[in-house]
């Protein structure tokens, strides 16, 4: 069958997204929107999964479990997970490797954890928006070993793109699925044989994707999703 999906949304536990981007408030947002799969992939952190997960039991929205690491080339790479246990730990490990720099709320905004009621209960203390000392190498290794799928994220923007950071999307067999940024060009040589998703990276509730993408899956669920990425990242 044919999901509609978003496997790139922000929550307000990311400095950039907006604060009424609580985890019940964005899947409310996408079930509105009539998707059916979406991803949440705050920057180097998993905190807010749960709940998101809890909101889409409640409105019937399979919510992938995810995260946006930035590498120390400065890339962004999605990582998908089958359970929000396998993101928490990884995400545990990958704010290790975050530099110890103190989240200025008045510069950067919040980084607000949120949890029953969509109420705020913490604040991460590290920018989350910031490189890790992990390279793209040791991240995609890191994913693999908790059960994950790395996806290159927006590879044609031009900030923390892996064509922006590099110069070039590596030839493949490397980097096998891709996410493509729909509102600028993105080179014909960086997506041929590649196979691509298109989400919204959203950070305020108006922005999250409209029933634009769909992937072919066995049934509408986050499991059915990670296993088709894998089985795509995984091809000869």
């Amino acid at each position: 069958m044919r999901a509609y999906c978003d496997l790139h949304i922000h929550s307000c536990l990311s400095p950039c997204g907006d604060d009424e981007m609580t985890p019940w408030n964005l899947v409310g947002m996408a079930k509105v929107k009539g998707l059916q799969v979406i991803a949440l992939t705050d920057h180097n952190c998993a905190l807010n999964v749960p709940q998101a997960m809890r909101a889409g039991q409640e409105y019937g929205i399979a919510v992938v479990p995810g995260m946006e690491v930035t590498s120390r080339e400065e890339v962004h790479m999605l990582a998908y997970f089958d359970t929000p246990e396998a993101d928490l730990a990884f995400g545990e490990v990958i704010y290790a490797h975050l530099p110890n720099v103190i989240n200025r709320q008045d510069l950067f905004g919040n980084q607000t954890v949120i949890g029953e009621g969509d109420e705020p209960v913490d604040k991460v203390d590290k920018l989350l928006i910031n490189a890790t000392d992990l390279s793209l190498g040791e991240i995609c290794a890191l994913t693999e070993r908790f059960g994950g799928v790395n996806v290159p994220a927006h590879i044609n923007r031009g900030a923390n793109s892996m064509i922006g950071a590099l110069g070039l999307m590596p030839p493949l067999p490397e980097y096998p699925v891709a996410e493509v940024y729909r509102r600028i060009p993105c080179p014909e040589y960086a997506v041929k044989g590649r196979f691509v998703l298109y989400s919204s990276d959203a950070h305020r509730l108006e922005d999250i994707a409209e029933r634009e993408f769909t992937l072919d899956v066995q049934e509408p669920t986050a499991q059915a999703v990670v296993a088709l990425l894998r089985q795509q990242s995984h091809r000869a």
